[in-house]
């Protein structure tokens, strides 16, 4: 073999000429952009194949707007792509790979580890009861939980999550129409204007979460308002819920449903009543632990289906709670924490293993402690190590 011939050999590891920005890889990815190449591999970055959240219809992944129903898509997320020749063992190739013709594709992380979600591992589970005095007497469950939860991992590490639960008011069938309503609507607009911005990789500041916070509440609200025109009914509905984006939490309140935190040893309600015990509790008129006997415990000051009810967002003045490797939230109605005292709950919370065994150990604590109202709880955890 000559100098020359053996100069010229290609070698078998050595990757193809890289495609040009436009190719379509698997009818998913996009190339946007050739970055380098080495001796045996090319660097691409691309995007994916995007689903509109207004109509679901799936659009290529450099696409500005929905070519079905043509509103505007989110930016897309850049992913960077390693091409290089296939491994003669598949047992070889690479996580999160696929191969095409002689070649193997695989997806590269560079997200910093803090950035999006390496600290956070959310488990969850809900669970609603009647309640032993209620059920006995043949009446409704009024109480609602609903939740959205849009998971990332490996090359799209975003998580999205809502966790809502409504207590209704109002007696016979509207208190149970009025929870279900607020829920519908509250997971239908706090999702499209924020779970799935967030989770499509849009980022979003603190003033824009808080805003769409309200206005989903106030959709909420004007929708349950139209249902009592409607149907001459008075109703309403308490709300607690958590919002996360990553390691960012945000709670809403209105009412007397309560969310809590569990941060190592520390457990205490991150919400505050609107009741009228809970502004006697404020204004230092009564403590905390005579709230269980006040005899006008149950006068809710603020609800759903008021036309002046307002939220409160926590934290009061700006920013998230970050979440913290083993940081537990409880959202529950007032037939639990009227019943099982904050000591009792966090023992629950801190034995049981996981959150399924926590739901289903407090509602029995609820019953067993004369079940006089629907109790439901929500235990979500940040299971990160």
């Amino acid at each position: 073999m000559t100098a020359e011939s053996a100069e010229n050999k290609i070698s078998p590891n050595e990757p193809p000429a890289p495609l040009a920005p436009g190719a379509l890889l698997l009818d998913r990815y996009t190339i946007v952009q050739f970055v380098a190449s080495t001796a045996t591999a090319n660097e691409y970055l691309v995007v994916a194949t995007r689903a509109c959240p207004f109509c679901g219809v799936e659009n290529q992944g450099d696409a500005r707007e929905c070519g079905f129903c043509g509103n505007l898509l989110a930016d897309p997320q850049l992913l960077r792509l390693i091409e290089q020749r296939a491994p003669a063992d598949p047992r070889q190739l690479p996580a999160s790979s696929f191969v095409i013709d002689d070649y193997a594709y695989a997806f590269v992380n560079e997200t910093p580890a803090a950035a999006h979600g390496a600290q956070l591992h959310l488990t969850f589970a809900a669970q609603s009861d009647t309640g032993l005095k209620r059920s006995a007497q043949g009446e409704l469950n009024e109480d609602c939980i609903a939740t959205v939860v849009f998971a990332g991992q490996g090359t799209f590490p975003r998580t999205s999550a809502l966790f809502t639960l409504a207590d209704g008011v109002g007696g016979a069938a509207a208190g149970e129409v009025a929870s279900r309503m607020v829920l519908q609507i509250l997971t239908r607009e706090w999702t499209t204007r924020l779970l799935l911005p967030f989770w499509n990789g849009n980022d979003l500041t603190d003033e824009t979460i808080r805003a769409e916070l309200r206005a989903g509440f106030t959709a909420a609200n004007e929708g349950l308002l139209e249902y009592q025109t409607a149907h001459a009914i008075q109703s309403g509905a308490t709300l607690t819920a958590v919002l996360i984006l990553d390691t960012q939490a945000y709670v809403v309140n209105v009412g007397d449903s309560r969310t809590y935190l569990l941060r190592a040893n520390a457990f205490a309600p991150v919400t505050r009543d609107h009741s009228y015990v809970g502004m006697l509790v404020a204004n230092g008129i009564l403590n905390p632990e005579e709230v269980y006997y006040h005899p006008q415990r149950n006068i809710i000051l603020s609800s759903l289906g008021d036309a002046a009810a307002t939220p409160d967002i926590f934290p009061i003045e700006d920013g998230a709670i970050h979440l913290e490797p083993g940081d537990q939230f409880l959202l529950c109605s007032d037939g639990l924490w009227e019943l099982v005292r904050d000591p009792e709950i966090q023992r629950v919370l801190t034995d049981e293993v996981d959150a399924a065994a926590a739901c289903a150990k407090l509602v029995q604590l609820a019953n067993a402690a004369g079940g006089a109202d629907n109790i439901s709880v929500i235990v979500v955890r940040n299971d990160a190590m």
